[in-house]
C-alpha cells in the first residue's frame, strides 16, 4: 500500500484488525484451559503498545505516524519496534525525517524476494538533547542500497554485515 493512500480511517481500520486478532488469540487459549500463553499473549500485546505509546515523546509526529503504520504500508516486512524515549525538543526537520524513511525502505524493498521473510527490528532512543532511529532488517536482501541523500538536519549511517542491513538516523 501506497504511504499517500493511508487515510486515518484506514490505519484506524487496521489498528481495530490487529487488536481483534490479539483479543481472539488470546481467547483461544483461555477456552483451551492454556492460560500460560493466554498470559504471555496479553503481557506481549501490552508491551507492544507501550512501546508504541511511548513515540508520542520523540515530538516528530510525523515521524512517529511514519513508525507506527510501518508494518500496514509495508507488507513485506514485520515490525518489531523498541523505544526507549525522554522527552525533548528537537531540531531535526520532522517532515524531512519521516520522508528519508520512507525513501530508505522503499530502495530496501527494491532487493527483497516477495517470497522470503523480512523482520524490521526498529529502536528509537531518544534523550533530552539526541535521538537515533535505527532499522535492522533481518532476511536476504539483494544488491547494496544506495543511501538516499539528507539534508533533514540528521545524520544517516548504513551498513551491511553478516546479511543484515543496519540504517540509523540520528539528530538533535
Amino acid at each position: 500500500m501506497e504511504s499517500d493512500n493511508l487515510t486515518i480511517g484506514k490505519a484506524l481500520k487496521f489498528a481495530r484488525h490487529d487488536f481483534l486478532n490479539e483479543l481472539q488469540l488470546m481467547l483461544l487459549y483461555m477456552d483451551l484451559g492454556k492460560m500460560p500463553e493466554a498470559r504471555r499473549t496479553l503481557l506481549e500485546a501490552t508491551e507492544r503498545m507501550r512501546h508504541v505509546s511511548m513515540l508520542e515523546k520523540l515530538r516528530l509526529p510525523r515521524t512517529e505516524i511514519w513508525l507506527s503504520t510501518f508494518e500496514w504500508r509495508h507488507t513485506a516486512f514485520s515490525k518489531r519496534l523498541q523505544s526507549n524515549i525522554i522527552a525533548g525538543t528537537r531540531t531535526a526537520n520532522d517532515d524531512a525525517v519521516a520522508d528519508y524513511l520512507e525513501k530508505l525502505i522503499c530502495v530496501v524493498e527494491e532487493a527483497v524476494d516477495p517470497m522470503d521473510e523480512y523482520i524490521v527490528h526498529i529502536a528509537v532512543k531518544a534523550t533530552e538533547d539526541h535521538w537515533s532511529i535505527q532499522l535492522k532488517i533481518e532476511g536476504t536482501l539483494m544488491g547494496s542500497p544506495r543511501l538516499p541523500q539528507t539534508d533533514g538536519g540528521f545524520e544517516v549511517s548504513g551498513i551491511l554485515q553478516d546479511k543484515q542491513w543496519t540504517f540509523t538516523l540520528s539528530g538533535q
